[in-house]
């Protein structure tokens, strides 16, 4: 796992990849180089973190045999033995200077061009150089696990693994996006390709791209087997198929030359990919969790997983760490700020920073977690609420509307949970779908976003996640919603924070759901056996209940965040600063009076505001640092 940088340029190009290869090592603090083309119009650079083969061999920007083809690469490709079996298997022997998966993918695309990048399994970015056609190739993993992004001005373009990456190029043109700050209040994220600059986007996952100084001449899109249906028999033989894809997708990425530990939440997906880690015999002999107070607990309505995390954890015989959350953890947000930088403010962020910090001190580098089961089996309770709502009457979407209308925003005591939820569907009753739908994925309401802002030409917020969904209406509800999850809340959030918040430790985080023999197949199931009997991933739960406690299958879902609501439940001297009426009218953007009135309203108790207070705390103090 590393951090790369890639220019395509006209001749004679002259950049100093310096000060960016300092920006981003962080990423890869093992080693680093760089490479320059004969003609000056290619430069490429990487760090590295040391995975597989911790040698000098592993050295990157890597040339192939011939020297004709050079190689920056970030990521994990888990077939590159069957792959280095296949390459010898087919044009004989090869003259193998290391054993890393970084020279299997360069020679195997100097004999076969890009139609050999389709056949990598893993998590990856990567820029090639060929130095007699002059030309800049580039890809990113079709799931979007590793992030690339670039910039094109002027008569080049710029690649990095991280926007401060790009930012390091101080002659770069950098403007902040202002409909990017109204997206971040109501999702926490920014939806790709956008970042928080208008000059900075996101490379599409999957499309290989090919350039020639500084333009892009051609692209393709690859990896369309992972949309070709596998075909589902009985729901026996799928439970039995699930499983066994999994057992392999997690034995495979169990290769590695350093230590492993996994996070445990002691949820169905990250329980299930412990337990497979522990049957592989794996080297494996610790995992991480977060623990919330009761009182934390209760306020936010979350389980807890201290408790089935500690269950696992003895009946797999795991040394389980655990991280005490604390309201004192906001005081954090400053520096992980300068990693959140695409305009994340989701609290999970937090939790996966910390549990990494602590894996790397204790000397590990690669963590399991169980990421993408949700997005690809229908694991949200959106989906349960959109089938009740399928399921109604137009007099009982319009009763409930009504009732949503009047009904006040929160209550005290022990249903408050119960009650927010409630709310939230009887809004969306009355809303039409795609909207509705929408709403499911927003953390506030689009007109009350758009009215903190005192340009006021700014767009409500999640009209592109309804144009997407308008794009899909031939699909099934339920289809369209996947695929949403998988392309906004997946690939621009989930996977977003956990490669900036474990890299920011030089620590690799791997998936094993998103292995992409799990995505054909989990791509295949059938939508009745994702959610049935009243239970979500259903097809997961039956596929681990012979090896799971039952306990453990059936909780209610608790999601991966820090009790927010606790929180900002009172004042503090962070929050008191960064909502300056003053310092938020010297600034400009938004409107210090209507701010004040969601504080008035958070603090009183009379409505709850506290995921979008928290994402406006994370964005004032990423303002901040841009001299805003």
């Amino acid at each position: 796992m590393c951090g790369i940088l890639a220019i395509s340029s006209s001749k004679n190009g002259q950049f100093d990849l310096n000060p960016a290869i300092q920006a981003i090592h962080h990423r890869g603090p093992d080693d680093d180089g760089i490479f320059i083309s004969q003609d000056g119009d290619a430069h490429l650079g990487q760090v590295r973190l040391s995975i597989i083969d911790l040698s000098t061999a592993g050295h990157q920007p890597m040339q192939d045999s011939s020297a004709r083809f050079v190689m920056t690469y970030n990521g994990e490709v888990y077939n590159f033995l069957e792959l280095k079996a296949y390459l010898e298997a087919t044009y004989g022997l090869i003259a193998w200077k290391s054993s890393s998966d970084t020279e299997v993918i360069l020679e195997g695309f100097v004999r076969e061009g890009y139609s050999f990048l389709s056949k990598l399994n893993g998590i990856f970015a990567l820029a090639i150089y060929d130095q007699e056609a002059r030309e800049l190739h580039v890809l990113r993993d079709p799931i979007g696990i590793k992030p690339l992004y670039f910039s094109a001005q002027g008569d080049a373009v710029f690649f990095a693994s991280e926007v401060k990456g790009l930012l390091a190029f101080k002659h770069l043109k950098r403007t902040v996006r202002k409909q990017s700050l109204v997206e971040q209040l109501a999702f926490m994220y920014v939806p790709e390709p956008y970042t928080m600059y208008e000059e900075f986007k996101k490379v599409p996952p999957g499309i290989y791209q090919r350039y020639q100084e500084g333009k892009l001449v051609d692209s393709k899109s690859l990896f369309e087997h992972l949309h070709t249906p596998i075909s589902t028999k009985s729901e026996e033989v799928l439970t039995e198929q699930l499983h066994a894809t999994l057992e392999k997708a997690v034995r495979r990425q169990l290769i590695a030359d350093v230590p492993i530990s996994l996070f445990l939440s002691g949820g169905l997906d990250s329980s299930s990919i412990a337990f497979e880690s522990v049957k592989a015999k794996a080297n494996i002999h610790s995992a991480y969790t977060i623990s919330f107070s009761k009182e934390d607990n209760s306020l936010d309505g979350q389980s807890s997983d201290l408790h089935y995390a500690s269950l696992m954890a003895k009946k797999l015989g795991l040394n389980l760490h655990i991280i005490q959350a604390e309201s004192e953890f906001l005081s954090l947000l400053p520096t992980l700020l300068d990693f959140m930088e695409d305009g994340i403010s989701d609290p999970a962020a937090i939790n996966t920073f910390l549990i990494c910090q602590s894996a790397r001190k204790d000397g590990v580098k690669v963590m399991l977690s169980g990421q993408g089961a949700d997005e690809y089996l229908a694991g949200y309770r959106r989906y349960q609420a959109e089938k009740m709502i399928l399921g109604m009457s137009s007099l009982t979407k319009s009763t409930l509307a009504s009732l949503g209308r009047v009904l006040p925003s929160t209550i005290s005591g022990r249903f408050s949970t119960t009650y927010r939820r409630f709310k939230k569907i009887a809004k969306a009753a009355g809303q039409h779908s795609n909207e509705r739908i929408a709403s499911y994925f927003m953390w506030g309401e689009g007109e009350q976003i758009k009215s903190l802002f005192v340009d006021q030409q700014v767009n409500q917020p999640g009209l592109d996640l309804v144009d997407f969904l308008d794009q899909h209406t031939h699909l099934d509800t339920f289809s369209s919603m996947l695929l949403a999850d998988q392309q906004f809340d997946l690939r621009s959030l989930n996977l977003s924070y956990t490669d900036k918040m474990s890299m920011a430790v030089g620590l690799e985080v791997r998936v094993p759901f998103l292995d992409f023999e799990m995505v054909q197949l989990m791509n295949s199931v059938p939508r009745e056996l994702m959610l049935k009997n009243g239970q979500q991933k259903y097809i997961l739960k039956k596929a681990m209940e012979p090896y799971l406690p039952k306990e453990v299958i059936y909780r209610e879902k608790a999601g991966f965040a820090l009790p927010i609501r606790s929180w900002f439940s009172k004042r503090s001297a962070i929050i008191d600063h960064y909502f300056d009426q003053h310092r938020l009218e010297s600034q400009g953007i938004f409107r210090p009076q209507l701010i004040q009135q969601l504080l008035d309203e958070q603090f009183s108790g009379k409505e709850d505001h506290s995921y979008l207070l928290f994402s406006m705390l994370c964005q004032q103090i990423w303002l901040d640092k841009q001299a805003i």
